[in-house]
């Protein structure tokens, strides 16, 4: 059947194709195709929090952030007996911002960033996910071993400082490459709300500039003016005051972050290798195919977590020595330093 708005019932039949599909506690998500056109379904436990998606959707669309519209929902009693809470929406037009983004299109995504944090709700709230926002001081000291009593000192009264903040602004939580749409008009929009949070704005701007995307400095200072020319006033003295204590806290979360991805990608390997060795499991070539992307997945996590590591134990000495330091100043010298530990392990190697 075909039908240019289809319904829930329509977009989860049988015939249709399914792309990819993802498991969260709060939330299903599944990406569909029907005649030609895409779909992004999610399933929610409850109506409400169905409506609570919505409600988000809405405010980052009145705040001029190009987003994901809704074409289809449960709305009958008979469609929630049958299939529960869902929403589809439409999929964006355009391209992901990719690995390599010029100013002009850093000056967009800081526009959007500074939309989507002038947007104000309850402090460190998640929206769908079942983790509230925390600050990651405490588990990086569990963590870092080898830190001296000045660093100890330095990370404790950064805590200190972040505590006293309001930490109520909405973040979209994940936003790398391709979750940043480059639209036909240049303008920059963004899909994937489910780690959406109110939290600190000033982490995912510091979080943002430590993404690989963004380490040129041309590219950070893109990002950066055109972020505190579009941000409200507060968020934007928040910055100047406390921007370094947001990239400790930013690089720290994205170490954590880097840590549960191998865990998780290690519990699905183990199941893997248990379906495998069943008479019924999946075929050879789909196990390998399987096995080569999780390696592929973590060789990245692990050379982000080398990179965000070393931002880590490089910055509290450099803002130990020189508190006023910048954000993209300080990030060049950290880059610097992690460029120079990579020619003496390659040259190592060599000998």
């Amino acid at each position: 059947m075909k039908s240019a708005n289809p319904s829930i019932g329509e977009l989860l039949a049988g015939h249709v194709d399914v792309v990819h599909t993802k498991w969260r506690f709060s939330l299903q998500k599944r990406i569909v195709e029907l005649n030609g056109s895409k779909y992004v379904l999610y399933r929610f436990r409850s109506k409400k929090m169905m409506h609570r998606f919505e409600d988000a959707l809405a405010l980052l669309s009145g705040a001029g952030v190009p987003v994901q519209s809704v074409c289809a929902r449960t709305s009958t009693l008979g469609e929630y007996l049958r299939h529960g809470h869902w929403l589809a929406l439409s999929y964006l037009s355009g391209h992901p911002l990719g690995r390599s983004p010029g100013r002009l299109l850093m000056a967009e995504l800081g526009k959007v960033m500074a939309k989507v944090n002038g947007i104000s709700g309850p402090q460190s709230r998640s929206l769908f996910s079942r983790r509230r926002p925390e600050l990651p001081h405490r588990a990086y000291l569990e963590m870092a071993t080898g830190l001296d009593e000045r660093q100890r000192e330095w990370i404790g009264a950064s805590l200190d400082r972040l505590q006293r903040l309001q930490g109520t602004q909405l973040t979209h939580g994940d936003l790398f490459v391709d979750n940043i749409i480059v639209m036909p008009d240049k303008t920059i929009g963004l899909i994937d709300y489910e780690l959406m949070a109110y939290d600190h704005s000033g982490i995912e701007l510091a979080g943002t500039l430590l993404r690989s995307f963004c380490r040129k400095n041309h590219t950070r200072r893109a990002l950066v003016r055109a972020y505190m020319a579009a941000c409200p006033p507060r968020l934007k003295t928040e910055w100047k005051q406390y921007c370094r204590d947001f990239v400790f806290a930013a690089a720290a979360r994205l170490v954590l972050a880097r840590q549960d991805r191998l865990r998780h990608i290690a519990r699905k390997q183990r199941i893997l290798d248990l379906r495998s060795a069943l008479p019924f499991g999946p075929k050879t070539a789909e196990v390998a195919r399987q096995r080569r992307a999780f390696q592929g997945i973590i060789r990245s996590a692990k050379k982000n977590e080398e990179y965000y590591l070393h931002v880590l134990s490089t910055m509290i000495d450099i803002c130990i020595k020189n508190e006023g330091i910048g954000a993209v100043a300080l990030l060049d010298k950290c880059d610097r330093s992690y460029r120079r530990t990579i020619a003496r392990r390659q040259d190592g190697v060599k000998s």
